[in-house]
């Protein structure tokens, strides 16, 4: 270079300065971001929240029973919300059986048929199947009984398991009672069916269960029989013994369920409200790509922990969406008489500075559980508008209002086109960087002719002089 400058540096030093501006829109674009990711979590966190108050608001959260049978060898038993609280007198006088019959000897015959003069390559029977129709089953000269029972098993619409062992060969049917039956179609009492299988006719058909509730006899073609939300199931037959079964209100179901919700909130709360007080530090703005290639892994993520800091402080959407939880879960539920607020139930809001914090007595929980479960069912789940609402309902509609605001702004992870708030913030950021980073292009551009022009008219004058120096040279000599 006739200059002697270091060229490339210099416009790596213009251009330094000259995307000073770019680097902040880049910063303003992933602050942008990060502040639209924070919001997706915290509407993550209140979707949770949202769900476990829709399952408060729903009946059968609250009519959760237990069920205990005194003889368990003879039948257990499972209590759901529709089940009835009381006692009930059961005696199992018989088990639903499935149909099973054994064709001993088949194996012999089967060889027999193939094996006689001029016997056929292929045969076929037909099989009754769990759906009413028959269902065909070939047979090749070379099958065995074992090959025989697998194409059995393998179709799924004859609901029939085959097993063999020797030369017998054993079916029974997978569905239990009366309905259950083993029966081979014979047209051709000298074909392949009679030969292996006998005469056609129905050989099993399986049994019901016949019980005793309450002196009242129940036939079911299942062991499992579900007495108005009770579900029983059998195991033995015994028609002397008589089992009790007590049905209570599962009391510890409901206040963990209680607890859990009260937990969940508590955790919710105190994550967004320390969101909300988060230290915003100003001095730490998102790293570039060329800041970061200068900088350890470490110090990246100890600079990017405190560039985060803070996206959230004193956020009016968020404050917002809290403040209209506390008030749905205040005040009192009209049409109830005896529990008509969460206090009269044991769940009590903590100091104002505890933002909404809840506190559960358990005692008086249970307390009142005992004495009127009914009523603390609706406190949470009754239906109405305004006041008449539970609370559970109330939180529910706050939540599902919340959380479509800050859908608005921020979108979802899950939408193909953000159209929020910030997504087209981001887009315009994007559009700006896009411009920009060209305009950046053709200024480098620029001071390239700019250098390189003043380097062709450095080397023009070092020729011109260069020529004049061999002229001054040849006068000399003369």
């Amino acid at each position: 270079m006739y200059s002697g400058l270091d060229v490339e540096q210099i416009i790596e030093d213009l251009m330094r300065v000259e995307r000073i501006p770019v680097d902040r829109v880049f910063q303003q674009k992933v602050q942008t971001e990060w502040k639209r990711d924070a919001y997706r979590d915290v509407n993550m966190k209140f979707l949770r929240l949202r769900n476990m108050s829709f399952d408060m608001g729903l009946q059968g959260t609250f009519d959760r029973r237990t069920a205990v049978s005194s003889r368990e060898d003879i039948l257990t038993v499972t209590a759901t919300g529709g089940t009835q609280e009381g006692s009930f007198e059961l005696t199992v006088n018989k088990l639903a059986t499935a149909a099973r019959t054994v064709y001993s000897g088949a194996g012999s015959e089967l060889n027999a048929f193939f094996e006689e003069e001029e016997g056929p390559e292929e045969a076929s029977f037909s099989l009754l199947g769990a759906d009413g129709e028959y269902h065909e089953i070939s047979v090749a000269r070379n099958d065995d009984l074992f090959s025989i029972a697998k194409k059995i098993n393998e179709n799924k619409a004859l609901g029939i398991q085959a097993f063999t062992d020797g030369e017998d060969i054993s079916l029974t049917t997978r569905a239990t009672g009366k309905q259950a039956k083993i029966e081979i179609l014979v047209d051709d009492p000298d074909g392949f069916a009679a030969r292996v299988f006998g005469d056609g006719e129905v050989k099993s058909i399986g049994q019901d269960a016949e019980v005793i509730v309450n002196g009242i006899g129940i036939t079911s073609s299942e062991n499992t029989v579900n007495l108005n939300g009770l579900v029983v199931q059998l195991h033995q037959a015994d028609e002397d013994a008589t089992v009790r079964v007590n049905v209570t209100h599962d009391v510890d179901a409901v206040v963990d369920r209680i607890k859990e919700f009260v937990n969940q909130y508590n955790e919710i709360v105190e994550e967004l409200n320390s969101a909300l007080r988060e230290e915003v530090f100003r001095d730490f703005p998102p790293l570039t790509d060329e800041q970061k290639a200068e900088m350890s892994d470490k110090e990246i993520e100890l600079w990017e922990e405190r560039a985060r800091s803070g996206l959230l402080r004193s956020d009016r959407l968020i404050s917002g969406v809290l403040s209209d939880m506390r008030l749905a879960l205040g005040g009192a539920v009209e049409g109830l008489e005896e529990y008509k607020s969460l206090a009269d139930i044991g769940i009590t809001t903590g100091t104002w500075f505890e933002n909404g914090k809840l506190y559960l007595n358990e005692e008086k929980l249970r307390s009142a559980l005992s004495d009127n479960a009914d009523e603390v069912r609706d406190l949470f789940t009754q239906a109405g508008e305004g006041k008449e609402q539970g609370f559970a309902k109330r939180l529910t509609e706050v939540l599902d209002r919340g959380m479509e605001r800050i859908t608005q702004t921020a979108g979802r992870a899950t939408s193909v086109y953000d159209d929020s708030f910030l997504g087209e913030r981001i887009r315009e950021y994007e559009d700006r960087l896009e411009a920009m980073e060209e305009r950046l292009l053709r200024t480098e551009e620029s001071h390239w002719r700019r250098f390189t022009a003043m380097e062709q008219v450095l080397s023009q004058l070092y020729a011109q002089s260069d020529w004049l120096y061999q002229q001054l040279l040849g006068m000399q000599g003369g």
